[in-house]
């Protein structure tokens, strides 16, 4: 559990909800991303009481400021203000919601993995989850770029326009989920593991997502088998770094 807050005085921030956990019969901690802190864990007291003013304000995906005090390990929090309700039109569709939720779950991972990019993977949360409950593209598509533009900021840099070992810009056939594509000669020399052949259309095509390049994506994009194996190749990459398997993806609704 990550936190800072080894004092009793009080602060505030906003925050993007990840998820909650009840906590005795009427308390729940929220696990939040926050602006300034990183991640921060929190109880929020009464808020599963039917009279609880700020209970509905503390759902995943809901943006919000808050004020809280801090403890050993959990701050307590004092007051809530909404500033974004993404979970109502996120939860509408559980395909939206899916990938919120992959979302989210990744970006708690980062986030604690590294607490001094907290300010810049907030934002892109908050840009992530904006463009879901707005519907503004296909969701895997918002999922794929998010992962490519989080991870960079991260330090994990994908390899999309030239070989992520000799960086050569030719041939590139093959793909790693350590480093990014690969040119023909690299890949076949078992230099890195998982390497997966790509069509000849897909490191534009990363390269678009990396770049949060919408209209690129949409028409490098249009061939729907192009998405899907990128989709893949994305979701590869993001486990191959955390080294760890996302829980979320249980859930996650495959595209057809």
């Amino acid at each position: 559990m990550s936190s800072a807050l080894s004092t009793n005085k009080s602060f505030r921030d906003s925050a993007i909800v990840l998820r909650t956990q009840n906590l005795g019969e009427t308390d729940r901690i929220i696990v939040m991303c926050t602006r300034e802190r990183g991640i921060v864990h929190a109880v929020a007291k009464g808020v599963r009481r039917s009279s609880s003013k700020f209970g509905a304000r503390l759902e995943p995906f809901m943006l919000v400021d808050f004020s809280a005090s801090g403890g050993k390990k959990l701050a307590t929090i004092s007051q809530v203000v909404t500033r974004r309700a993404y979970a109502a039109p996120i939860a509408a569709d559980y395909g939206v919601f899916t990938v919120a939720a992959v979302i989210c779950e990744l970006a708690e991972q980062l986030v604690q993995n590294d607490q001094d990019a907290g300010s810049g993977q907030y934002l892109l949360l908050a840009g992530a989850l904006s463009a879901l409950a707005r519907r503004s593209h296909s969701p895997y598509r918002i999922l794929d770029s998010y992962i490519a533009r989080s991870f960079s900021l991260a330090g994990w840099g994908l390899a999309t326009s030239a070989c992520g070992i000799c960086a050569s810009v030719d041939d590139l056939n093959y793909f790693s989920a350590e480093v990014g594509v690969l040119c023909q000669n690299c890949g076949r020399r078992n230099l890195v593991q998982r390497v997966t052949p790509i069509s000849e259309d897909t490191p534009a095509y990363l390269t678009a997502l990396k770049a949060g390049d919408w209209e690129a994506i949409g028409t490098l994009g249009a061939t729907s088998s192009l998405s899907v194996r990128s989709s893949r190749l994305m979701m590869e990459y993001a486990q191959w770094h955390l080294e760890r398997p996302l829980k979320t993806l249980a859930i996650l609704e495959k595209e057809s």
